[in-house]
């Protein structure tokens, strides 16, 4: 009787006008093909007033596809004595689309080229970086089709061009994982622990160890603090206090301390779009929110909370239907299964149609298994 209950009053909000802010139950990914180290390069009123719709990973790739930002956080999550042989001065930002004859097309969320220094083979050094705002226990299978797309795509290159030399070697890649939940992050960080385990098969599994940057594990004082990079403290908080009630006062303090340095057009953005991140993602971010909104409008214009979201909902009454039914689904297939493959949400997230988004949510509730539900997509 309970999901029945559930079930029909998710089939009624499917059908209203969204009048109040999205909520953001999925994972939608947003492509923002950015490679600069600003996003707004001038400070005009065009872009001071640009509105951008920014859930979780929408900010994090905003963020950090900015070089100068990525440079203090790999300097902070890489191993020093890897990090010394890097030229981080000559990193740059890969596309994030990658395909190839098995995987199709695939979307991660950051990655970096990065060039070795003083090395004798014409490769560079990669780092992927996916960012986590829920405890996704397949995160590190997941990064594995990044990894070997990286490392096919670059031998690719050397293939095409002819023979490939016998003293070739794969481009090196480390994996980061950086998550800021609700609460701590449990699921693997290496990959041969997600295999059925056999005496004697550890050594022959595929080992694929990520670097884990769980910044809800990780006290509000302790978070990275790096003269070089002040914004990237600022980023690191956003993400690690966009669920809590103390959001909106949190934010305020840090940017108290960035008043000094707030002429900085890379700051300045930055600011900006933490107030859009947290306008459209953080839970609480109606608590305190003058004080908040009044700190940011002295260092940069930007517009007042109802404003975007009255504009966002005029944006979004063409197209609300579609993401709030995949919303649906995902929410309802995590609370039922719990452990949800990328592919089968990537699958629920390529339908469209309000009809069949709204057959697959009863399909939900209909099923005992993922196997079964998946055989409906």
């Amino acid at each position: 009787m309970r999901w029945a209950a559930s079930l029909s009053c998710l089939l009624i909000f499917l059908h209203l006008p969204l009048l109040i802010r999205p909520c953001n139950f999925g994972m939608p990914r947003y492509n923002t093909g950015m490679d600069e180290q600003v996003m707004n390069p001038a400070n005009t009123p065009e872009s001071s007033s640009e509105l951008r719709k920014l859930d979780h990973n929408g900010f994090f790739t905003n963020t950090f596809q900015m070089k100068r930002l990525a440079k203090g956080f790999l300097r902070f999550a890489l191993p020093k004595d890897l990090r010394k042989h890097l030229d981080l001065e000559g990193l740059t930002i890969e596309p994030r689309h990658k395909t190839d004859d098995v995987f199709r097309d695939r979307i991660s969320d950051v990655t970096y080229r990065v060039p070795i220094k003083d090395s004798e083979h014409y490769v560079d050094f990669f780092v992927i970086c996916e960012h986590k705002s829920y405890n996704d226990l397949w995160t590190i299978f997941q990064l594995w089709t990044y990894v070997y797309l990286v490392i096919q795509l670059e031998y690719r290159k050397v293939a095409d061009a002819g023979t490939v030399p016998a003293d070739y070697r794969l481009p090196p890649v480390i994996a980061i994982i950086l998550h800021h939940g609700e609460s701590r992050f449990t699921g693997k960080t290496e990959l041969s622990e997600l295999f059925l385990q056999l005496p004697g098969i550890e050594k022959y599994l595929p080992k694929l160890q990520a670097v884990l940057v769980d910044l809800s594990a990780i006290e509000d004082e302790d978070v990275l603090e790096d003269p070089e990079v002040p914004e990237l403290r600022l980023v690191l908080i956003a993400l690690k206090v966009v669920f809590r009630k103390d959001v909106s006062t949190k934010i305020t303090e840090i940017l108290e301390e960035l008043k000094p340095i707030s002429d900085d057009p890379i700051i300045q953005d930055i600011i900006r779009t933490v107030w859009h991140y947290l306008v459209y993602s953080a839970t609480y971010s109606e608590r305190d929110y003058g004080i908040l909104y009044e700190t940011i409008n002295k260092i940069v214009e930007v517009e007042t909370m109802p404003t975007m979201l009255e504009k966002w909902s005029a944006e979004r009454k063409s197209g609300w239907q579609a993401e709030t039914g995949q919303n649906m689904v995902l929410k309802a297939m995590r609370k039922k299964f719990e452990n949800v493959p990328q592919e089968i949400e990537n699958a629920v997230l390529s339908k469209s149609d309000p009809i069949v988004l709204e057959s697959l949510l009863e399909h939900v509730f209909d099923c005992d298994t993922l196997d079964e539900f998946a055989t409906g997509l």
